[in-house]
């Protein structure tokens, strides 16, 4: 059908999900989604198989060993592969917190074939995926500490960034750049070898493939990938954790914003950065509607008031992310003028004046513009495979299943009142349970710089870089 001339209503019908073809049961190999393509027309499938396993990411030195690996295997399939690649298949292959996946793309008739040849070589035959010696072994490993090292030259909004970012990860899953560059120093090619070797060993099957293939073409190519692989299966109390955002520090009776100041690495930079978080851990539609509606509602007022009125920096930006069912919204300025506590400042003024400035002023027809701008987006057609695909493993990586979300996201849409935005702003920003984090990253030098933060804090909410840990380990305990 020509995607012009759909009506709303054919719009908002949900895309038909995948279906399970095989379930071996908690205990079993494989849980196995299916959908024959019924919207592209194109002889192309998708491919996705990933083992769960708590092995192998479960320290540091297991992190950046499964970097160096993904490197090596990546090199040698590329040249293994490049015929095959340049006839439109393509492979890729992970180590993740969760375990390890392989993506296999392109042209259905030798997809099987093709992905039954890749995982061989990656399960079976180590040779072929590991540095053939010490020195090409070092030379990996010289290139990942480059990689990592890269981090202390990053702008110091980057650096804001992450470090707002690892303290909303569970520590297994997001390890410091300081903990991978020293695990990294003590790492050994006999240590790669060895860990290869538990790559593929244990753990439960995911499958996903989608595309022109029908059920049967399917499950053979299942069996194919699981006689190659042979794993040991594992109980679901060994099953990896799921990711959970870790909830940040709540406001609190005295309404203080918990901060966090750090040095910036890159002595030579001499540009302040602050970024405020606000997190919701609300899962509804509803909810993570609303966050986007507020914001659609502050992008523009913000970077007009910061950047172009108060001329604090040059790079001035707001937006939401989510991180597993959670939503935050950031807002980050970086300023060679202005210290960063002053970029706070200025932009908790900002915050402060949301409710009254840009929500009571709203109008009926204000807030129908907004939401249309939201539900445009989410009804907006896949134009390719991939991007459905994408999606729907997303919902089975994740474990939510819910396949009609950009639909039951319409609905919440459609449904919000002046009200509800009110509410969730209140919520969000102006009460004792909103949960906000401002990460400050200080220059050494130059008209930016100001007094150089402690490396932790005095047990108020102040913190220092020191303090990142128990903050995360804090949140860890909030969730168990």
């Amino acid at each position: 059908a020509d995607q012009k001339a759909l009506t709303f209503e054919e719009k908002i019908k949900p895309v038909p999900p995948p279906t399970i073809i095989r379930d071996d049961g908690d205990d079993g190999r494989w849980t196995v989604h299916f959908k024959e393509d019924d919207r592209f027309g194109k002889p192309k499938a998708f491919l996705i198989f990933q083992l769960l396993t708590n092995e192998v990411y479960s320290s540091p030195t297991k992190a950046v060993l499964g970097m160096l690996y993904q490197q090596s295997a990546g090199d040698k399939m590329n040249e293994e592969t490049y015929d095959a690649r340049l006839a439109g298949l393509t492979y890729d292959s992970q180590v993740l917190p969760r375990g390890v996946r392989m993506t296999f793309g392109g042209y259905n008739d030798k997809l099987g074939s093709f992905a039954a040849y890749v995982s061989s070589k990656l399960a079976r035959n180590l040779d072929d995926s590991l540095p053939k010696d010490e020195e090409e072994f070092e030379r990996y490993k010289d290139n990942l500490l480059r990689a990592l090292s890269a981090f202390n030259v990053k702008e110091p909004y980057g650096h804001a960034i992450y470090y707002s970012g690892l303290v909303m990860q569970p520590r297994n899953f997001l390890y410091s750049n300081q903990q991978l560059v020293a695990a990294l120093k003590e790492t050994s090619l006999s240590q790669l070898v060895e860990y290869a070797k538990t790559l593929w060993g244990s753990g439960k099957g995911e499958a996903l493939l989608q595309g022109n293939i029908n059920k049967k073409e399917a499950l053979d190519i299942v069996s194919s990938i699981d006689k190659t692989l042979d794993f040991k299966t594992i109980t679901p109390e060994q099953y990896p954790e799921r990711l959970k955002a870790l909830p940040l520090p709540t406001r609190g009776s005295d309404q203080a914003v918990t901060r966090l100041s750090i040095s910036e690495p890159n002595p030579s930079n001499k540009n302040a950065a602050s970024q405020i978080t606000l997190q919701c851990l609300k899962t509804s539609e509803k909810d993570h509607v609303l966050i986007e509606v507020i914001s659609a509602i502050i992008e523009e007022p913000f970077f007009d008031e910061l950047r172009t009125k108060q001329q604090l920096g040059y790079i001035v930006s707001s937006g939401v992310k989510g991180l597993d069912q959670s939503r935050f919204l950031s807002a980050i300025v970086q300023s060679n003028v202005a210290p960063a506590e002053k970029l706070t400042s200025s932009m908790l003024t900002f915050l402060d004046g949301v409710r009254d400035k840009l929500i009571l002023p709203l109008s009926s027809l204000d807030i129908e513009l907004y939401v249309k701008g939201l539900v445009d987006r989410r009804l907006e057609p896949d134009k390719q495979l991939a991007v459905e695909v994408t999606r729907n493993w997303s919902e089975i990586a994740y474990g939510r299943f819910q396949y009609d979300r950009l639909q039951a996201e319409v609905a919440a849409l459609l449904d919000i009142s002046k009200d509800d935005i009110l509410e969730f702003w209140d919520d969000l920003y102006n009460s004792e349970s909103s949960r906000i984090l401002v990460t400050e990253i200080v220059p050494r030098s130059g008209q930016a710089s100001s007094k150089e933060p402690a490396l932790s804090g005095n047990g108020g909410k102040l913190l220092g870089i020191n303090d990142v840990d128990g903050l995360r380990e804090a949140g860890e305990n909030s969730l168990a």
